[in-house]
């Protein structure tokens, strides 16, 4: 039985509430669809055991983002950089800041719908 760590677990609930599909995060984070389905049951029913707690989600969310946007500044910084920009295809640099910026607007969008609904 494969053991996963809470920042996967954590990973996975979160593409889940992105919008992401159980077919697709288990491609992405090589879980089977029935152990994703298990610890979604556990998060929505109330953070069973051996499943990462709404709070551990949601504290795990925030680290993410943050990392994620200071990774998106960073990124900027090197857009500014000509030397760097021209060393790269542009359509790599597209999709990388376009995903890296769609998933933190859906975070951000998810968290609130949440606070809408408490």
């Amino acid at each position: 039985m494969a053991k996963y760590s809470n920042e996967t677990k954590a990973a996975v609930i979160a593409a889940l509430l992105e919008g992401q599909s159980q077919s697709f995060v288990s491609q992405e984070y090589n879980v089977p669809r029935s152990t994703i389905q298990g610890w979604k049951r556990a998060y929505d029913e109330r953070g069973a055991e051996n499943s990462v707690t709404k709070k551990d989600v949601g504290t795990l969310i925030l680290e993410y983002l943050e990392t994620n946007l200071a990774t998106l500044k960073a990124q900027a910084e090197f857009f500014k950089d000509e030397s760097w920009l021209r060393k790269q295809d542009a359509a790599s640099v597209a999709t990388l800041h376009g995903v890296m910026t769609d998933k933190s607007v859906r975070l951000l969008e998810a968290m609130e719908r949440n606070a809408d609904s408490n």
